[in-house]
């Protein structure tokens, strides 16, 4: 397995060294949500979910997550410049985790995929899909869901400790690349109606009124999405 990164981050500098682990990430007052100590449902909010603190390729450089609002510009893969519709965020505390281990976060140790990706070790939502170029597979490379990985390249669940998700809307789906690793970004798709979707559901339909419709209006994912068994 390889990563196929584009041409636009073929001379992008490393955020880190190889010794070095990205300091935690705290988010501001006004940006904590979900912080209580509640049962939380998996959800969409888990859905191409990446932690406040890593890096997104911006054309202004790497920027931390957690730091970005519609509006805002991401680099992509395929499309350049995009921005951004709507930033999802959705906080997990470590004991919320404890009780429902499968709300958190699968672990990418560095180097991972060769290549140099990721440039450091990526927590990422056990639904937010990889973009892999596998032999025998399509040229263009699928999404493989991080969960799907665990036991392979090193890769594991994360240790419990807190986390806050979040998710990138682009106008339409697409990669982008997260301290080097190339990531899917949200697809609203995954909001199918039931209650632990509904507060995100809204949040999106108010940006994307005709997907009251039909999520489907969104347009096609960005690659194939493959499953370990195949």
């Amino acid at each position: 397995m390889e990563r196929v990164p584009g041409k636009a981050f073929a001379r992008a500098r490393p955020v880190a060294t190889p010794r070095q682990v990205p300091r935690p990430f705290v988010l501001a007052p006004g940006m904590r949500t979900d912080l209580q100590e509640a049962p939380l449902q998996p959800g969409a909010w888990l859905q191409a979910a990446v932690p406040a603190e890593a890096r997104i390729m911006t054309p202004a450089g790497p920027r931390a997550a957690g730091l970005l609002e519609p509006g805002d510009e991401v680099l992509t893969i395929d499309d350049g410049a995009l921005p951004l519709a709507w930033v999802g965020r959705r906080a997990v505390t470590a004991r919320q985790m404890a009780e429902r281990p499968e709300l958190g976060p699968v672990e990418i140790p560095r180097n991972a995929f060769g290549g140099g990706s990721p440039r450091v070790p990526l927590r990422l939502s056990p639904r937010a899909g990889i973009h892999l170029v596998l032999p025998g597979g399509p040229k263009v490379g699928v999404l493989i869901e991080a969960h799907e990985m665990v036991g392979l390249c090193g890769i594991r669940p994360a240790p419990a400790r807190a986390v806050t998700y979040v998710q990138l809307l682009p106008e339409r789906h697409a990669i982008v690349v997260v301290d080097g690793l190339p990531v899917e970004s949200f697809h609203p798709a995954a909001l199918t109606p039931v209650p632990e979707n509904r507060r995100q559901r809204a949040e999106v339909l108010a940006r994307f009124p005709e997907l009251e419709h039909g999520l489907d209006r969104y347009g096609p994912e960005v690659r194939l999405r493959a499953g370990r068994k195949r």
